[in-house]
């Protein structure tokens, strides 16, 4: 039996989507359990949110319900752990307000993707205050900073370029292993967020 090629590839991205979730549950379980090289484990966490994000903008097209699709598959049972991110992704987290249009997204799936990424395991990291260092957290800031760059709403003088390079510029002055205080941690956590939220809103204008 043969099945309609746009049915088919829905299929395919929902099958994705769902290995993805797993693959991220599994990452942070195996992390929470201390078997994991940090290291290791933000490299890939960060791809795999990285490609969450590409796969919900593509499934846009498909008039796809998220919510059905969680309940069908009963992620909440099956990924505690990968279902938050997703969560996260979705700009359904506690701490971020406005949702990622991703028919914004399939506009410009690598740079969206991988701000949305950096962004969210940045928070994460952040969350992590044992491993809070000066010389994890900067290559995220780095990373960025360069992608609002190639972005056409954002340039030097926007707010959000501006308090990312601010961001850099003071950790440069510090020790590469030095953890971050808990102010310091709390309040680069908030602008970490609202830069993010800032971003979910300039899609429209991208």
């Amino acid at each position: 039996m043969s099945f309609p090629q746009t049915l088919s590839k829905r299929w395919e991205l929902e099958g994705q989507l769902y290995a993805s979730i797993g693959t991220l549950d599994l990452l942070s379980r195996t992390y929470d359990r201390g078997e994991l090289d940090p290291n290791i484990f933000h490299k890939q966490h960060k791809n795999l949110l990285s490609t969450i994000v590409s796969i919900r903008a593509a499934l846009e097209g498909y008039q796809f319900d998220l919510d059905e699709f969680i309940r069908k598959e009963e992620l909440g049972n099956k990924f505690p752990y990968g279902l938050r991110k997703l969560r996260i992704t979705e700009g359904l987290d506690e701490n971020i307000q406005d949702r990622i249009d991703y028919g914004q997204i399939k506009k410009l799936p690598s740079i969206a993707a991988e701000f949305v990424a950096n962004s969210i395991e940045l928070l994460d990291l952040m969350r992590l205050e044992a491993i809070a260092t000066v010389d994890r957290i900067l290559p995220y800031l780095d990373e960025l900073i360069s992608i609002v760059t190639k972005v056409s709403v954002y340039g030097s003088d926007h707010w959000v370029t501006r308090d990312i390079d601010a961001w850099i510029s003071w950790m440069d002055t510090q020790k590469p292993g030095q953890l971050l205080k808990q102010d310091e941690l709390r309040k680069l956590e908030l602008q970490a967020s609202r830069w993010l939220s800032d971003f979910r809103r300039e899609l429209k204008n991208i």
